[in-house]
Formats: structure tokens, C-alpha cells, sequence
């Protein structure tokens, strides 16, 4: 058999030898076969040795002056923190007697010299994978008996336990009887409690939805009488005219705004009905009406086949083209096209609304729909809650709203909506 054919595994090893010789040929052959290795010259630095860095093996002489062999086996194995070294005795005698007293003392193995090299590997290598098989059943039966006293605490705390749990069991019983009859009773009275409060919350929908609505009518009528009188006024009073246009705008946008939030808080499936879609959206483009200056221009496109008639809510459906076109016109400041898309697919509604305004950063994308939120390169003339109410009114109807842009390059919002019946 070839030394290097050997299969091995990494120990530490202490060589006590008085021996110079004996000392550097074994520690060049077992540093060779990927071993760490400390060699001493007597008894008294192999002790002190062993006790500051227990090895994994020891190879001891037993000829050595001061103590010998046996007297370092002797009190190596009286302490606790080194009698479990495997300890291979070293020695130029091969005499019964002297392996005798050699296992008697506590060693594990008797090696004799001249040195063979494959019979000092084989040995140590057999008594280091011993040594540690026995460490890991040492483990393996502390692991053992602690799982054993767990097992043996837990069965007596669940039989402690279990003595009681019947009597528990049906005081509890009892006492869901009771609770169950309260919660009975009180689910009774918050019933009752929200019938009158969801009729109290109808009325006072309807009340300020119709308020609203007549604040709307009023404001077309000041915009309209405001569009007549400008431009017959001198240029003095025609700018502060044009200040009450301008105020008179934002705030009817606000009361659209307004109108959309009262919509979205009750339910929608009662302003729900069918609706055809293509009719609905190109009177709603040919209706709208765009400013004079700067240019702008209208596109109305349809692509795909289409249902006869959809279910939605028409009242918010208006509001939310209103409020994207609003912004398409706002946010284009040198005008440009307004492309108004209607795209039907196999299982989805497109609608997109394309402008060539100024666009979005990137770093305000993911916000635009936080309520009262507004993009870093726009004016504070918005409210900020108008790309909210669009998200609100959409997702009541079981669709979402997505949006593209690029700063300089313009915006596209897509709505898309599912196909539904009444």
C-alpha cells in the first residue's frame, strides 16, 4: 500500500520525545500527510502543553528523563480536561512487558521503532476517527437524555394539564352560550343602526350632489356671460375680467371634482346601466369644446370590433374623460394633437387619452395618484385630487388606470375596463 493512497482525515497532534531525530521525522511525515503538528521534548512541557490546547491525539515516549511515558499517560488521564486524548505510546522496545504497562497506563496503541510510515498513519488515522466517533455518541446520548427529560417534563405537564381541561372545557362552553346570545343580539342592533345611517348617508349624498350640480349650471352661466362681456370691455377692466374667467374655471373644475368624489362614495351599481360606448365617447369628443388659443386639435379613433351596449356608470364614466382632457389641455401649453383612443379588445376596453404636453418625470410617475400630490415641473393652479377621483372612479367600475410619459415628449392615460352586463 502507497502513503498517499491513505484516506485521512486533518487532526492536531502532540509529539512528546526527548529525541531530536524522532521528533523532526515524525512531525516532517505527519505535516506532509495534512496534519497539524507540536512537539515537545519532555514529560513536564507535554502536560503543560496538552492542558493549555488539548490535541487530538498524542504520540508519548515512554523513555524520557524526568517523567516518563507512563507518569504523563498517569496524570493525563486523572483530568478531566485531557482524558479522553487517545494516547499512542512511542517506543525502541518491543517488549511485552512494556505494551502491557503501556495500555494499563491508558494508552490506545504501542508503536514501535524503527518507524514504518504507512503502519504510524494507519494507526493514527484509526484512532483519531475512534476518538471522534466516540465524541459524537458522547454528544449524541447528552442530546439523548436532554430530549428524554423534555419528553418526560412535557407528559407531565400535558397530564396536569389534562386533569383540568374537561371541567374548562365545559365552563367555556357555557360561557360561549351566553356570548354567542349577546353577539346575536348586538349584530341585531348594529344592523338596525346601519339601515338608518346608510339612509341618513343617501340623503345627504343626494342633497350635496345636488348642490353641486346647481353651483355647475350657475358657472356656466357666469363663464358664458364672461365670454360675451371680455371682449367688448377697455384693456384696464378686460384684465381683471380675465382674472374672474381664470378663477371661475378652477373652481368649476373643482366642483366636477367635487361631483366625481360624491359619486364614487355611494354605491355605483345604481347609477350603472348599459350604454353604447362608441356613441358615448364620440359625442363626448365632438361636445367638448377647446380653447381658441394656443392650437389644438381633437382626434377621435376606434379600433376593433365592439359590443352593441356595455354596463358602466355614464355619470362617472363623463367625469373622468373630463378631467383627462382637462389635463391634456393644461399640461399643453403650446398646444398640439389630442389623440382620444377607443380600443376594444378580447377581453378588455381601452381607453387612452395621448397628449403632446410637457409630460412626467420618472420620479413622479409613481405618485401622480396620491391624493393632492403634483408633479415637480407644474404650477400650484391644480387641486391635485383629480388623477385620484380618475383611479377611484375606474376601479369602482372593475377596471384600473395606467399612465406613460416623457418629459417634453407628453402623456398617455390608458383606462381599461372590463367587458360587463346589467
Amino acid at each position: 500500500m502507497k502513503v498517499n493512497k491513505l484516506q485521512r482525515t486533518t487532526g492536531d497532534i502532540l509529539i512528546v520525545d526527548d529525541t531530536p531525530d524522532n521528533l523532526r521525522l515524525l512531525s516532517d511525515l505527519l505535516t506532509k500527510a495534512g496534519y497539524t503538528v507540536r512537539r515537545v521534548i519532555n514529560g513536564e512541557l507535554g502536560l503543560e502543553a496538552a492542558q493549555l490546547d488539548p490535541p487530538d491525539l498524542i504520540l508519548l515516549d515512554i523513555r524520557m528523563p524526568g517523567l516518563n511515558g507512563y507518569k504523563v499517560c498517569d496524570q493525563l488521564k486523572s483530568s478531566d480536561r485531557t482524558a479522553q486524548i487517545p494516547v499512542i505510546f512511542l517506543s525502541a522496545m518491543d517488549e511485552e512487558l512494556d505494551k502491557v504497562m503501556a495500555f494499563e497506563a491508558g494508552g490506545v496503541d504501542y508503536i514501535t521503532k524503527p518507524f514504518q510510515v504507512v503502519e504510524v498513519l494507519a494507526r493514527i488515522e484509526t484512532h483519531l476517527q475512534v476518538s471522534r466517533l466516540r465524541q459524537m455518541l458522547q454528544q449524541q446520548n447528552v442530546q439523548l437524555q436532554q430530549e428524554i427529560t423534555q419528553r418526560t417534563s412535557a407528559e407531565i405537564a400535558f397530564e396536569t394539564l389534562n386533569q383540568g381541561l374537561e371541567s374548562q372545557v365545559q365552563e367555556r362552553t357555557i360561557d360561549l352560550q351566553a356570548q354567542n346570545q349577546q353577539l346575536l343580539q348586538q349584530k341585531t342592533e348594529l344592523q338596525q343602526q346601519l339601515d338608518r345611517s346608510q339612509h341618513l348617508n343617501a340623503s345627504q349624498f343626494d342633497l350635496i350632489k345636488t348642490m353641486v350640480q346647481k353651483l355647475e349650471i350657475a358657472l356656466t352661466d357666469i363663464s358664458m356671460a364672461l365670454s360675451v362681456l371680455t371682449p367688448n370691455l377697455p384693456p384696464t377692466k378686460k384684465s381683471a375680467l380675465e382674472k374672474i374667467v381664470s378663477a371661475t374655471a378652477l373652481v368649476e373644475g373643482l366642483m366636477q371634482q367635487g361631483s366625481t368624489l360624491i359619486e364614487t362614495q355611494v354605491q355605483p351599481a345604481s347609477a350603472t346601466r348599459t350604454i353604447n360606448l362608441t356613441e358615448f365617447c364620440q359625442n363626448f369628443v365632438a361636445q367638448w369644446q377647446l380653447p381658441q388659443t394656443p392650437r389644438y386639435q381633437l382626434s377621435f379613433i376606434k379600433w376593433g370590433s365592439y359590443p352593441s351596449e356595455i354596463a358602466l356608470s355614464e355619470s362617472l364614466l363623463r367625469q373622468t374623460l373630463t378631467h383627462l382632457l382637462d389635463n391634456a389641455v393644461r399640461y399643453s401649453p403650446q398646444g398640439g394633437t389630442i389623440l382620444f383612443q377607443l380600443i376594444y379588445e378580447p377581453t378588455q376596453i381601452l381607453i387612452q387619452i395621448r397628449d403632446e404636453g410637457i409630460g412626467i418625470p420618472s420620479v413622479d410617475l409613481n405618485r401622480v395618484f396620491d391624493r393632492f400630490y403634483r408633479a415637480s415641473n407644474v404650477s400650484n393652479s391644480g387641486s391635485g385630487v383629480g388623477l385620484t377621483l380618475v383611479k377611484q372612479a375606474i376601479e369602482l367600475q372593475g377596471g384600473r388606470v395606467e399612465i406613460s410619459s416623457e418629459v417634453g415628449r407628453g402623456t398617455t392615460v390608458t383606462l381599461a375596463l372590463p367587458y360587463t352586463s346589467c
